[in-house]
């Protein structure tokens, strides 16, 4: 078996996918970028595509720069672009779309005039929401019943998550069930996380409300399965901020309590 036949057989899906390729057009390149510069019959016989079903599509490899064509007098030979091209390929659509999402953004707003209700499920889900933070950027306002939230987050995630989030220079401000462990963990780490913390005495309530920007998340900590609901829509934003505004100032600070 070729290196290429056992990549495509182990990966075949994965490319198919990623590069939005049929399983011939595929075969096609990895039977080139194995034989290097080919006549097409060499890569008809590496790859096992037939030599006319190969001439039905050779045109669209090569308009994506897949394929390169070199003329050695009468015949075509063809090779395989370097696969770091197909990276390059990829990073230019996202950096198209990504210049395309302001005006999406607006046509979304513009067709709903009322809040857009998000609902993420598990730990994957859960992962996106804190995302959301990071990419707006604001301050974040939190209600946590911290003892909950570091039972069921991964450590992992939970240590990569806020030490990107103090590098983008993102407050938390949060106001925690009081427990001896919620307050060693805060003084270990709230200074070092760019966090400010106060404490409320309270029945464990096992959820955490996030406000940030224009956006209200909820987090149910249950560890068989936790899951969050994201609001977004400014009025609501900012009367949760008012009401976590007006607690958060009667609440001494953890230093003086």
């Amino acid at each position: 078996m070729s290196r290429s036949e056992s990549l495509l057989e182990s990966n075949e899906a994965e490319l198919i996918q990623t590069l939005g390729l049929s399983e011939q057009e595929v075969g096609v390149y990895l039977a080139a970028l194995e034989l290097g510069q080919a006549h097409i019959q060499d890569i008809s016989r590496k790859s096992g595509v037939k030599r006319t079903s190969i001439y039905n599509f050779i045109d669209s490899l090569k308009d994506r720069q897949l394929l390169s064509e070199v003329k050695k007098g009468r015949r075509k030979l063809y090779a395989a672009v370097s696969p770091h091209h197909l990276v390059d390929e990829q990073k230019s659509k996202v950096l198209s779309l990504e210049r395309l999402i302001p005006q999406l953004l607006a046509i979304q707003n513009n067709a709903h005039n009322k809040p857009r209700v998000m609902f993420f499920e598990g730990i994957e889900g859960i992962k996106e929401i804190y995302g959301m933070t990071l990419r707006d950027k604001q301050i974040i306002y939190a209600w946590e019943d911290l003892d909950k939230a570091l039972d069921v987050l991964p450590t992992n995630f939970l240590k990569s998550y806020t030490e990107e989030r103090t590098a983008k220079k993102i407050p938390a401000r949060c106001i925690d069930r009081d427990t001896p462990s919620a307050r060693e963990w805060t003084v270990k780490n709230d200074v070092r996380l760019a966090r400010e913390t106060r404490f409320i005495v309270s029945e464990e309530f096992g959820t955490e409300i996030n406000v940030f920007g224009g956006k209200v998340a909820f987090f149910r900590w249950d560890k068989k399965n936790p899951f969050g609901v994201v609001i977004e829509d400014s009025g609501i934003a900012t009367a949760v901020r008012v009401s976590w505004q007006e607690l958060w100032d009667r609440l001494p600070s953890a230093s003086a309590a």
